[in-house]
């Protein structure tokens, strides 16, 4: 049983096909991925090789372990470090290929919804674009982040993506995603996503009286 615990632990494969990171959304331009990591369980090897984005939903105390490398030995937090909703992007991936591997030592749930780009992104990371909807977070040449709140039983106006955008439900609600070929998306739990296609009309409405966040990310 040892042998074959070390010999899982060796095995790498690349982020899309490691057990803990369930591909969601599959497309030509980007991949969705909803990474779940129990406490006390760690993550195969896996390798990145694209730049990649992360909404936070749900933080714990982790460690790593670079190919070759050591553990950093991370001690867990009695208050999980990051925040829920939070966005971030990890450019680095698109010059040098990383693997590693990443293990939960808190007592809660690790959840982020990752968002590896397929594209070949923008020459600069203030590329000239419309507007995204809500606050703008954050921009880089692969990505631009936003957080839309939506008022309960209240909708937004109608948008066009001008770059394929993955909408992630931050927390619990009812959301419902109307599309401009009529097709409806309804979004309830928190974590689920949809990708919206380059050039698709699309307009986000509130079903329940709580105000509920998304988090957009479109992929440049």
């Amino acid at each position: 049983m040892i042998g074959a615990t070390a010999s899982a632990a060796q095995r790498i494969v690349m982020v899309h096909e490691e057990p803990r990171h369930r591909l969601v959304h599959d497309t030509p331009d980007l991949r969705v991925l909803d990474v779940q990591i129990q406490p006390g369980d760690t993550t195969l090897y896996h390798t990145h090789d694209s730049p990649i984005t992360y909404v936070t939903i749900g933080t714990s105390s982790t460690d790593q372990m670079a190919l070759g490398g050591a553990w950093n030995n991370i001690e867990p937090s009695n208050k999980p470090p990051g925040r829920i909703g939070a966005v971030r992007a990890v450019q680095s991936y698109a010059e040098q290929p990383f693997t590693h591997r990443v293990t939960n030592v808190g007592q809660t749930l690790f959840r982020l919804i990752a968002i590896p780009s397929r594209r070949p992104g923008s020459k600069t990371a203030t590329a000239p674009s419309p507007t995204l909807p809500g606050v703008m977070v954050s921009e880089n040449r692969w990505f631009r982040h936003a957080i839309l709140a939506v008022v309960g039983n209240q909708a937004s106006r109608e948008y066009v993506a001008h770059a394929p955008t993955v909408l992630v439900m931050i927390h619990s609600g009812r959301v419902i995603v109307e599309r401009g070929d009529g097709w409806i998306t309804s979004l309830e739990a928190a974590g689920q996503s949809t990708v919206i296609s380059e050039g698709e009309r699309y307009r986000i409405r509130n079903g329940i009286e709580k105000n509920s966040d998304i988090a957009i990310v479109e992929v440049r």
